[in-house]
């Protein structure tokens, strides 16, 4: 199927890897170019090297999301090198430390918050006036199933992830008007660094072992086989194309059954 996403411009945060460098890689493989933005510069790099490999084009611009200036800057730079924006996968995201909400450190609180919403504000800031110049546009936001239903001993991301489906509904109504999509994608636990780094904090919260926390989890799927990065991807490439016109507002989940609203 064609997705109508030749030659279309997406800047993909995050997107040097796990979730973030399969959306550019999909993106890229129906004819999308793409910038790689990320704050490590070096794996933006072999990113934007392996998408090139495909025939794509693409451009690595190391950003911090939580810094306006640099936002501000890897907009500009993607204007400049293509011409235009045509979707925007907010994608760049952290967990945090795993415990109770009285456990964590304020300063925790404070990174967790500037990369999970604050990046997320920052990058549509200074994306949405472009796609409005353009009356176009197609805006991705990787929320969480855990923004939906707050996940115990992983409050703050939790808190975040919820915070930015609330922002997905909020700018789908200002936007719409404008020719402009906003969805969000909500996956459930994927095979990422992330999700390791969780699996080996959460578990002694739960009395489990890593290992028995990741099967616990992947074992109350509704449907055989395991979630993965790929999986999340499709969704948000069928979210970007023009298959999606009349879409906006919507939280998809891909969680395998665990989360049904």
């Amino acid at each position: 199927m064609d997705m109508g996403l030749q030659g279309k411009v997406a800047i993909v945060t995050g997107g040097a890897v796990g979730l973030g460098r399969a959306i550019a890689l999909a993106l890229a493989g129906e004819g999308a170019k793409i910038i790689v933005a990320d704050i490590a510069q070096s794996k933006a790099d072999k990113t934007a090297e392996q998408i090139a490999k495909t025939g794509a084009e693409a451009k690595a611009v190391r950003t911090d999301v939580t810094k306006s200036a640099e936002v501000q800057a890897m907009v500009d730079q993607t204007v400049k090198t293509f011409g235009r924006i045509d979707i925007l996968v907010n994608n760049a995201g952290v967990v945090g430390p795993q415990g109770p909400w009285s456990d964590l450190p304020e300063e925790s609180f404070d990174y967790v918050v500037g990369v999970d919403f604050k990046g997320v504000y920052l990058c549509n800031k200074y994306v949405v006036p472009q796609m409005i110049r353009q009356k176009s546009g197609k805006i991705i936001i990787i929320s969480s199933c855990a923004g939906k239903t707050g996940e115990q001993f992983n409050g703050v991301y939790s808190a975040c992830k919820g915070a930015v489906w609330n922002m997905t509904q909020s700018l789908a109504a200002e936007l719409g008007p404008h020719g402009i999509n906003v969805n969000a994608v909500c996956p459930a636990a994927m095979d990422t660094d992330l999700m390791e780094k969780v699996y080996r904090e959460r578990s002694e919260f739960f009395g489990f072992k890593p290992d028995e926390l990741r099967k616990k989890i992947k074992g109350s799927y509704l449907v055989p086989g395991d979630l993965t990065v790929q999986d999340a991807a499709n969704v948000a490439v069928f979210l970007a194309s023009d298959k999606t016109n009349m879409m906006t507002g919507q939280a998809v989940n891909i969680t395998g059954g665990i989360e049904m609203h």
